[in-house]
């Protein structure tokens, strides 16, 4: 079968597609998914992009493509929908033909992938491939978050970063969630933040949220790129904070956090990412799809044979929402 595989780090030519790869055989508790559609996320595509042209930058590059060289080739991605084709001896719920996506952890972006029955899910009815396939990762995430933070109907929720692929998600589902939700956006996405249900939006290139008098009973921040004690100050008594970061610095502020809070007011500071592949989680997500509260928004959707170009305009442009990828090998 065919896929895209990586041949090494640095730059997203390094994907390059491969008629090599074998269809996986499945294990009794997994199943055979015909892949059509799948995303990118930052995972995906944080090892392409060489940050440092020169000095210890370039020679990590350097070291890890000698070693890279030695092993078999993987193909990328994560996130996945399509068709199941086959089914373990062990797996009960689902059967061929049936409609769904998931997360694999050996790779997406290739014609057919093998996952556990615990790591795939019903898409939602109406949703088209390239939908499903962006809820996986980024919604199960956001609604980790939302169920962390918001604790009663008409909440005053802060979504900040309300328009990249966690924060669209984490906007809409706060909304299902009956709170009163002011998104914190720039310029060009002002308008998709009221689009999606936001009730207030917070243009960061005009405005500091930090300035305003508003006190919040939840916020959630999505890449976590402002100080803490803004955020602090923005809380009510007893609100509730929680961070949701895709690199590891927002990981390091997310543990400051704890420590930051602590001793100060009863606040709560704390990571979605522990909500992360829960199939209950995912259930609820699917069931808010298939309810009209939750649907991605998909700023592109690239052909497979043009990821490399796909990681460019992520990394260059801060795609709004999701980026997806067509996954069809025959055109």
């Amino acid at each position: 079968m065919k896929g895209i595989v990586m041949s090494g780090f640095g730059q997203p030519e390094m994907l390059q597609e491969s008629s090599s790869l074998t269809i996986p055989p499945i294990k009794d508790d997994q199943v055979l998914v015909q892949v059509h559609a799948s995303t990118l996320n930052i995972a995906d595509y944080l090892g392409y992009i060489r940050p440092i042209k020169n000095g210890a930058g370039a020679k990590l590059t350097e070291f890890l493509n000698q070693g890279f060289s030695q092993l078999p080739q993987r193909p990328g991605g994560s996130e996945f929908s399509g068709i199941v084709t086959k089914v373990g001896s062990k797996v009960s719920d689902f059967q061929i033909g049936d409609y769904v996506c998931g997360i694999s952890m050996t790779g997406a972006w290739m014609e057919y992938v093998a996952v556990g029955q615990k790591m795939v899910y019903h898409a939602p009815q109406n949703f088209s491939f390239a939908e499903s396939a962006a809820l996986p990762v980024d919604a199960v995430t956001a609604y980790g978050a939302v169920k962390k933070a918001v604790k009663f109907v008409g909440a005053h929720v802060l979504v900040y970063g309300a328009s990249g692929g966690v924060g669209h998600f984490a906007l809409q589902i706060a909304k299902a969630f009956q709170a009163k939700v002011t998104a914190v956006c720039s310029t060009r996405n002002v308008e998709l933040a009221y689009q999606l249900g936001a009730d207030r939006v917070i243009d960061y290139k005009k405005e500091d949220f930090g300035n305003y008098e508003q006190k919040y009973d939840a916020i959630i921040a999505i890449n976590g790129y402002q100080p803490l004690s803004k955020y602090r100050n923005r809380l009510k008594e007893q609100g509730r904070f929680v961070m949701v970061g895709g690199q590891p610095r927002q990981d390091i502020e997310g543990m400051i956090g704890g420590l930051f809070f602590l001793g100060r007011k009863p606040r709560i500071t704390s990571s979605a990412y522990p909500f992360l592949n829960k199939k209950t989680t995912m259930e609820m997500v699917t069931a808010l799809a298939n309810a009209g509260k939750l649907k991605p928004h998909l700023d592109h959707v690239y052909p497979v044979a043009e990821i490399p170009a796909a990681i460019r305009y992520i990394v260059e442009k801060h795609a709004q929402g999701k980026v997806a990828i067509d996954v069809n090998f025959s055109e």
